[in-house]
């Protein structure tokens, strides 16, 4: 029954979910916004407020994985996005958390696979969460919804890779290359080359196993000490 937190992070307003793996698609155990405002100071203010938020969710429910929107580094808020970014990451290995994440393009697709990229948008994705959620009538953040998304494919990928319940025929095929996915060049200077471009080969990129990056650098600073002895 591990716990499966979807985060849609920003600084003014963190879309979360929480979705037990054992449970139907169509349950979620808390969603909401986690938010902060000029009123809680200067920006390093807020994102020590915003990451702690974060944090309380995971120590609240035990959460070990995370599903998570990456960051959309090609904005005005870069810098604020990015320095976000690495305070999670801080809460993250505290916490050991498996995190995979899901650039927004990306995740637009995984939840409309037969439509172009560019003809989704927000009221597209609220409307199919709204949807297997029952919440038609009801309101839906936007940023809840990208974090129910999150959530959701992550406690897939969680399922696929880790848990191993879903086997790679259980994927649907765009999915399958998210989480799989190689190219081979077919001609030009690279002509048979292959390119691994599933998350799976793209660890500490796609995702990151916070539990065993404590783990190496414990053990690199014991051989470092063993060594001095």
């Amino acid at each position: 029954m591990p716990y499966i937190l979807g985060l849609d992070p920003s600084v003014r307003k963190t879309g979360f979910v929480v979705i037990d793996s054992d449970k139907p698609d169509n349950i979620v155990e808390e969603r909401g916004l986690l938010k902060t405002s000029l009123q809680d100071g200067i920006m390093v203010q807020r994102l020590i407020k915003q990451s702690a938020q974060v944090e309380e969710k995971i120590k609240a429910y035990n959460i070990k994985y995370v599903g998570m929107e990456a960051p959309f580094f090609s904005s005005n808020n870069t810098e604020m996005l990015y320095a976000l970014n690495q305070y999670l990451h801080r809460v993250f290995l505290s916490c050991e958390n498996f995190v995979v994440c899901f650039p927004p393009q990306q995740l637009k697709k995984l939840v409309y696979p037969n439509d172009s990229v560019g003809d989704i948008h927000k009221p597209h994705m609220i409307h199919k969460a709204k949807s297997l959620l029952g919440l038609h009538g009801k309101k839906l953040a936007e940023d809840v919804a990208d974090a129910f998304w999150a959530g959701h494919f992550g406690k897939r990928f969680f399922k696929f890779y880790e848990e191993k319940s879903l086997k790679e025929n259980d994927l649907e095929p765009y999915e399958r290359s998210v989480y799989i996915g190689k190219h081979t060049y077919t001609r030009g200077a690279k002509k048979g080359l292959v390119d691994l471009t599933g998350i799976i080969y793209r660890e500490n990129e796609m995702f990151f196993d916070f539990s065993a990056i404590k783990r190496r650098q414990l053990n690199a600073e014991k051989e470092k000490a063993d060594k001095r002895l």
